[in-house]
């Protein structure tokens, strides 16, 4: 017997194979598959076959594993990583025994009626002229809508049969039912593959989608060991300056800021940073700020006058590239209710992988190097732009100062100038001498450990860390992040309507959605960025990631997040909203904020959120590219001090009161 020829290593290309969430598997399915991975993977690697064998995969298993996934799928790309979840058919079901013959019961005889279509051509032929002369049609019946004529079509059917010489011995016509509910399924299962064909029995007409438009040891001696995270609310005066329909310019004062930050231990570099405009932190800002300290962050564009960026600072993840889409072992925080939330713990501890320290209640110094950070960030920014509030003691006398004058709000700062200064002394802290590393900025100790330790030995070659990376599948979709919810999908070919499904009132579709319609009645598990709502990830029960689903009307072209979703129906509920057809809801929702502006912060905060989150939505200037133009400044902002930020007692300049 010939050898069966070997696998090509080069060949397999796994990069390209269609990818699959495995969190939607339970049980010992998911165990099967992730070994199965790991075998394909380990086997394109190089590793011989030995050390597969040992993981729990033979040798035939394996090149049966790598002849499934390589079949064409008939959405025609391959099977890839699907045909590996156990159960899952890749082909359909052939039947290659006759025929019983069954006048008592209904069982028994599954694949006889696609054994019979492949042996008489003719009678596919004549069932497929039952849909396109629409002698059977689709009525609105349920979602999947009503099958009417199928037993006319079965008795014409049968007169077929006996005309190709088929008797009553034969199947069909020696079965209890005649084959009519095998009849049925074949007339449904090509419709379902075939949305023209449904519409044509349906006699409908597809209509558009608006959507289609366009507790271990506690010290920390390397990186990427032990972070800390927490959130502080930063003590100052901000405002918002807003630009009316009519050109006019307003400007209100909001009610307070709070900067989440991601802090490694043992470098003292800072990994990722938010800030938010909310009244109270929830668990939607941690999951964010761990997603900002997962993926890569760009230098940042200034727009100010006066700042400079220090050629020793840097961003982690955009002055070394090892460090991009690195994990950690260990997360420390407090025990706040947003950070015991399950969605927070699920993304650090299911899906990054690592463990969750709260550490004693009411006990800050527990976290001392993310405590001493938000230190910094006081004594060298908030505290030195006007607006601060230096402490409870002086909390009073400031306020007293500030609010006397009518036109002291022109001296804040708005919270997008307050975001690049926060950027930029990120950028130069990382770049300063640091007393806990004997002089040597942070920046440099995490070069230093991540590419290896060079100065030990003279001539000695460096040894760089081996990082726990975020899987390739979150690094593609960043969404997936965020825990699912599950949505079910609604259409109904026979009303032609596409399949769609439904996310805080607004309907989601795409290309491949609305073509599929097997999909109908089941159930998506739906992965939404809170910070972006005009795309949502989506994954099928069976794992299939469906392509991003967009968003329908004005709701796919304006970036807006969850929170002003939800506020703006919260709104409309409420009857304080009167959105005209074809009107931007967002604008109507910043308008009706702003008649609300003058006697409630709150109203003026929210005008600021939403600035802030567009803001964030639009894509940053390439080095090449143009540059957008500055925002209005501050007058105080002039007076900054250029240069690096050294700690000592601030003077006040002439013209301020004092």
């Amino acid at each position: 017997m010939a050898n069966r020829p070997r696998l090509d290593r080069d060949s397999l290309r796994l990069g390209e194979w269609p990818q699959l969430d495995d969190r939607a598997l339970v049980g010992d399915v998911q165990v099967l598959y992730r070994r199965r991975r790991d075998a394909v993977r380990a086997y394109v690697a190089g590793k011989p076959i030995a050390s597969i064998v040992a993981m729990g995969v033979d040798r035939h298993t394996l090149r049966r594993l790598f002849a499934r996934a390589l079949r064409p799928h008939p959405d025609g790309r391959v099977w890839g990583w699907r045909a590996l979840v156990p159960q899952t058919r890749v082909k359909s079901y052939e039947r290659h025994s006759a025929p019983k013959v069954l006048v008592h019961t209904k069982a028994g005889n599954a694949g006889s009626f696609s054994q019979l279509l492949a042996r008489f051509p003719e009678l596919e032929e004549s069932l497929r002229r039952e849909l396109t002369a629409r002698r059977v049609t689709l009525e609105p019946g349920g979602e999947l809508g009503r099958l009417k004529g199928v037993k006319a079509a079965a008795e014409r059917f049968r007169q077929t049969c006996r005309t190709l010489g088929l008797t009553q011995r034969d199947y069909p016509l020696n079965q209890k039912d005649k084959a009519v509910r095998s009849l049925a399924r074949t007339l449904r299962g090509w419709m379902d593959s075939d949305l023209p064909l449904a519409a044509h029995v349906a006699g409908a007409r597809i209509k558009p989608s608006s959507a289609l438009r366009s507790l271990p040891e506690r010290a920390a001696l390397r990186a990427f060991d032990t972070v800390e995270f927490d959130a502080h609310k930063m003590d100052l005066r901000l405002k918002v300056v807003d630009v009316d329909p009519t050109g006019g310019e307003q400007v209100w004062e909001i009610e307070r800021v709070w900067l989440l930050a991601i802090i490694d231990v043992a470098t003292r570099c800072v990994l990722g940073w938010i800030l938010s405009l909310a009244r109270e932190c929830n668990r939607t800002h941690v999951v964010e700020t761990i997603q900002r300290a997962l993926t890569p962050r760009k230098r940042p564009t200034l727009t100010l006058p006066g700042l400079r960026l220090l050629p020793e600072g840097g961003f982690v993840s955009d002055g070394i590239e090892a460090t991009r889409f690195a994990c950690w072992r260990q997360l420390r925080l407090d025990n706040a209710r947003a950070h015991l939330a399950t969605t927070s713990l699920d993304v650090l501890c299911e899906t990054l992988g690592c463990t969750a320290d709260f550490g004693p209640a009411y006990q800050p110094d527990d976290r001392p190097f993310i405590e001493r950070f938000f230190g910094t960030v006081t004594q060298a920014l908030s505290r030195r732009l006007p607006g601060a509030l230096p402490g409870p003691e002086g909390a009073r006398a400031a306020l007293a100062r500030l609010r006397e004058p009518k036109g002291t709000l022109r001296l804040l700062v708005t919270v997008q100038e307050l975001d690049e200064l926060l950027s930029v002394t990120i950028w130069n802290y990382h770049g300063t001498p640091h007393s806990g590393h004997g002089g040597h900025t942070p920046l440099s100790v995490m070069r230093r450990q991540v590419l290896g330790e060079a100065t030990e030995a003279p001539g000695a070659t460096p040894v760089p860390m081996r990082l726990r990376r975020l899987p390739p599948l979150m690094q593609e979709h960043p969404a997936l992040l965020h825990d699912p919810v599950l949505c079910k999908v609604h259409g109904n070919v026979a009303l032609g309507q596409r399949p769609y499904i439904t996310f805080m009132h607004v309907r989601y579709t795409s290309k491949e959605l609305a073509v599929s319609q097997r999909l109908v009645g089941e159930r998506l598990r739906v992965h939404v960025d809170p910070s972006d709502l005009r795309e949502l990830t989506a994954v099928t029960e069976d794992g299939q990631i469906l392509q991003p689903l967009l968003a329908a009307s004005v709701w796919r072209h304006e970036p807006h997040s969850l929170w002003l979703r939800r506020e703006f129906f919260k709104a409309k509920r409420a009857r304080e909203l009167d959105v005209e057809e074809g009107q931007n809801p967002i604008e109507a929702f910043v308008e009706q904020r702003r008649r609300k502006a003058n006697k409630r912060k709150r109203a003026a905060s929210d005008i600021a959120r939403v600035q802030h989150e567009r803001r964030q939505s639009e894509p940053r200037p390439t080095p090449d590219g143009p540059f957008p133009s500055p925002p209005p400044q501050s007058p105080a902002l002039n007076q900054l001090v250029k240069g690096p930020v050294k700690a000592k007692k601030l003077r006040i300049p002439p013209g301020f009161a004092r």
